[in-house]
């Protein structure tokens, strides 16, 4: 059954998650859905970070966010469930496979971290089909001269070795990973208890984390409305980069997250749904 066809028969009860998964090149993306399909609410994909998963959007998936939109979170590839291999430059066509898949002709998309990578990626690639992007936390070194350390020959390293307990040790300690609030804490320790460092290995993810990225021109041409997020307590650098794409992309504007690190949407979750839903909202109010 076609995506679109498997929403048009569904009446998820509330509150409830339900699941599916998108065949793209290589394998599959396993999806978590949250909220109703109908035609009052707009669709949302939402892509998680790196050593995370889908349910980093758990917070999202019970809260202000699924009360009125529907929202699409997948395993992005070389993630969770995902059997589709890393490969960072194949993750915009993936983000289109599942909005046709469920038949989405425009959507909003959010991400964080690497997945706010990868939705700016498809804003420039795509942007006729986005109605709306929230980047949180994006790493933007076009923008930005990088101050930020993340020491990826040391975690290849240890990948290489099987040393993964290592790694997550490591890497727990990182100013991207520190939360602020028991909920948050044991929601991103157990995604990174289950992650298996594949994009180490393959090459294909992480490799790429030192990449220029999304170039200033190409910011200043997105034509969608983007909303600039990041935590009040992330890294200097994350939250000056959030500073300059609001500054760059002509339809742009920065929100800080109150009471909150990198992972600002479990840090605090009502904040950061508050913010992206008002953002929505009025994209939504506006003439296209």
């Amino acid at each position: 059954m076609r995506g679109a066809d498997m929403l048009a028969a569904r009446t998820p009860e509330p509150d409830a998650l339900w699941y599916g998964e998108v065949a793209v090149h290589g394998g599959h993306l396993p999806i978590c859905m949250a909220g109703a399909p109908d035609a009052g609410r707009t669709p949302l994909i939402l892509l998680h970070g790196w050593t995370l998963d889908h349910r980093m959007w758990g917070p999202q998936a019970a809260g202000q966010l699924a009360s009125e939109h529907f929202l699409v979170m997948p395993d992005r590839r070389g993630c969770g469930r995902a059997t589709a291999p890393p490969d960072l430059a194949r993750e915009a066509e993936d983000v289109i496979a599942i909005a046709d898949f469920l038949g989405f002709e425009r959507f909003a998309l959010l991400g964080l971290s690497r997945g706010a990578v990868v939705a700016l990626e498809v804003a420039r690639r795509h942007a006729s089909r986005l109605t709306a992007l929230v980047a949180s936390g994006a790493p933007l070194p076009a923008l930005v001269e990088r101050e930020e350390v993340i020491d990826l020959d040391r975690y290849r390293a240890l990948a290489a070795a099987g040393d993964l307990a290592q790694f997550r040790a490591d890497w727990a300690q990182h100013p991207l990973m520190q939360t602020h609030g028991p909920e948050a804490a044991a929601l991103a320790a157990a995604m990174l208890a289950d992650y298996d460092g594949r994009d180490l290995l393959g090459g294909g993810g992480s490799a790429r984390l030192g990449a220029p990225g999304l170039p200033r021109e190409a910011a200043a041409m997105l034509a969608m409305p983007v909303l600039s997020l990041t935590g009040a307590h992330d890294t200097s650098w994350r939250r000056a980069c959030a500073r300059a794409l609001a500054d760059v992309a002509p339809r742009a504007r920065y929100a800080e997250i109150p009471h909150a690190g990198h992972l600002a949407n479990a840090d605090n979750p009502a904040a950061f749904d508050a913010a992206v839903s008002a953002f929505l909202c009025a994209c939504a109010s506006k003439p296209r």
